[in-house]
This record gives C-alpha cells, structure tokens and sequence, in this order.
C-alpha cells in the first residue's frame, strides 16, 4: 500500500510538468548574481593578522580590476568575518574543473607575493589563523 501511495504521489507530481516539456521551450532562468560566501571564526588573538593577509589578497583584486567583494568583521554572533565573492561566471562556475577567473587571480597572487612559494607559505598562514569556516553559496535577485 505504501509503494502504491508513493507512486501515485511521484504520478501527480510529474503530470503537471509534462505540458512544459512537450511545448519544447526552454526553462526560463532565474535572474540573480551568484556569491561564494565564507563564514570565518579566527583563532584567538589572530583577527589582525588575517586582516592583514585579506588586503594582500585586496590587492590582488585591486591589479584585476576588482572590487567586489564584500568583508565584514562582525560585531555579534559566531563569526568574526563573513566574506562574500561574486561568481562572475554565474552557478556555472561550480562544474569547471579549473576556473579560468581563479587561474587570473592565482597567477596575480604568485606575482605578487614573490613567487609560488612564498605564496603558498601566505596560504598556509592564512589557513593557520582560521579556526572555524563554512563555505555556502548564495544569490541576490536582480531586480
């Protein structure tokens, strides 16, 4: 009775949608930009250092043309830093194996910090300094 009431209910739910797909018209796509959105705890004591790692990082946009992200030091709650970044490329970017947008940014970090290695040991700093994050992915409406 169980598996019969489940596919009566998966029945019902694909009916209505089968007018959509016959009239061959494409799904129209939601209008919004798209952000990857970091929630950050620091280490005690360490909020200044990843501040000052976060304008290296700042500068890096700043040689891109870049200006767009948003960081904010929060006063209450569990976090310390909510980052926002945008995803130029849209949701899309989520399912490229190496995105060209981070490729530009990578090579201008190397550059910039001197060279991979020093760059990596600024990464792995940075990373040192973090003692809680969630990563999410976000939208705002364009409206």
């Amino acid at each position: 009775m169980k598996k019969l009431a489940l596919t009566l209910a998966a029945l019902g739910l694909a009916i209505p949608a089968a007018p959509a797909i016959a009239d061959n018209h494409a799904p129209e796509l939601s209008e919004v930009d798209w952000y990857r959105v970091n929630m950050i705890k620091w280490k005690p004591g360490k909020a200044e250092r990843a501040h000052e790692i976060i304008e290296m990082f700042e500068k890096v946009d700043a040689a891109l043309g870049r200006n767009d992200v948003v960081d904010i030091h929060m006063n209450t709650g569990a976090w310390d830093s909510i980052v926002a970044m945008p995803m130029r490329q849209g949701i899309a970017a989520m399912g490229w194996k190496e995105n060209p947008e981070g490729k530009k940014w990578e090579a201008e970090f190397v550059k910039q910090a001197g060279g991979e290695a020093n760059a990596k040991a600024i990464w792995e700093e940075f990373d040192s300094l973090v003692a809680t994050r969630e990563r999410h992915i976000g939208h705002i409406d364009q409206d």
